[in-house]
């Protein structure tokens, strides 16, 4: 909805929760909770932040594989009959920790992905919507609690969220 003045909301934060389904032998789907904050630079283009947490224990030989997500992001958000609907890039730090105790390890390898998806105004500062993210995860160091390094490959991830975002 946009406001009498034909201005729009140009700040947003949300809270975002769905699906995280890594493409990352021995692992499976588990869910994804998060959230985003960011700024429309003009009334199509827009910057932000973003950080999603997905744990899960698997089976023999993963363990514990625990994922989070920080990083920025830019985007486009489309107008006129589109109006709601971005796609954007995401690029940050993906923060695992992984294993069997004791041999549990952490790396923190680079990520960067796509997004895109949906933000349906219920109200002049409250949308609700969903979004698609798909992310490559590059490969890693990671450091044992026993102080050992090993490599750990790189892998895929796809995210299906639904959002929730207040608008100022």
């Amino acid at each position: 909805m946009a406001a009498v003045d034909g201005s729009e909301p140009a700040l947003w934060i949300g809270g975002a929760g769905g699906v995280l389904v890594p493409n990352k032998s021995g692992t499976s789907a588990r869910s994804q909770l998060g959230f985003t904050v960011g700024a429309k630079i003009g009334s199509e283009f827009g910057v932000g932040g973003y950080y999603s947490t997905s744990q899960k224990t698997e089976g023999a030989p993963v363990g514990q594989f625990d994922l989070d997500f920080y990083g920025v992001e830019g985007s486009y958000h489309f107008e006129g009959e589109a109006r709601g609907a971005y796609f954007g890039a995401r690029m940050g730090i993906t923060k695992m920790d992984f294993g069997v105790s004791p041999n549990e390890v952490t790396a923190s390898p680079f990520h960067f992905g796509l997004v895109g998806g949906y933000n349906h105004w219920l109200a002049r500062s409250l949308s609700v919507g969903g979004d698609l993210g798909f992310y490559s995860v590059s490969k890693g160091e990671a450091t044992s609690r026993a102080g050992v390094t090993s490599t750990v490959d790189s892998f895929t991830v796809l995210s299906f969220l639904a959002t929730v975002k207040f608008w100022l």
